[in-house]
């Protein structure tokens, strides 16, 4: 009978070695510049009003709140159309002037737009009360109900 001879043991592989490097210090902080915040000089996000989104001048906001102001005061004695004429300048001048400052122009244009059909409704009113009015000569002015009813069935109110 033969001897079978034991296998070798395993010998346990040896661990690859990777060359050690020596550590690195940490570097420096940076000094401190005035508007030092959050970590990055200046900052970080710039000055908003260079960066930021662009502003919407206040003359076209003020267009925008007499437009839209305008159109249902054309009802009361017609001081409507005095909104509407203010917020029409306003807003050409706001937009001129935001063009040259570069600001947002939307807000300008919608109260120009605003006043213009204020000024328009406001005319086309004034023109139906000249039509009734002038269809009313027949009527005694000095009758204010004869005359009153007449103006409403001319203008159809």
């Amino acid at each position: 009978m033969s001897q079978q001879s034991p296998e070798p043991a395993e010998q346990p592989a040896e661990q690859p070695t990777f060359p050690q490097y020596p550590q690195q210090p940490f570097p420096a902080a940076p000094p401190l510049e005035a508007g030092y915040v959050g970590g990055v000089a200046g900052g970080g996000y710039g000055d908003p009003g260079q960066y930021g989104p662009p502003r919407t001048s206040k003359l076209a906001i003020t267009s925008l709140i007499l437009g839209i102001i305008s159109l249902p005061l054309l009802f009361a004695a017609g001081i409507g159309v005095l909104f509407a004429l203010v917020g029409l300048i306003l807003g050409i001048v706001g937009i001129a002037g935001a063009r040259r400052k570069n600001l947002k122009r939307g807000i300008g244009i919608a109260g120009i737009v605003l006043s213009a059909i204020g000024l328009i409704g406001g005319g086309l009113l004034l023109a139906a009360l000249g039509h009734a009015a002038s269809s009313c000569n027949t009527v005694d002015k000095n009758d204010r109900t004869a005359y009153s009813n007449c103006l409403k069935h001319n203008m159809r109110l």
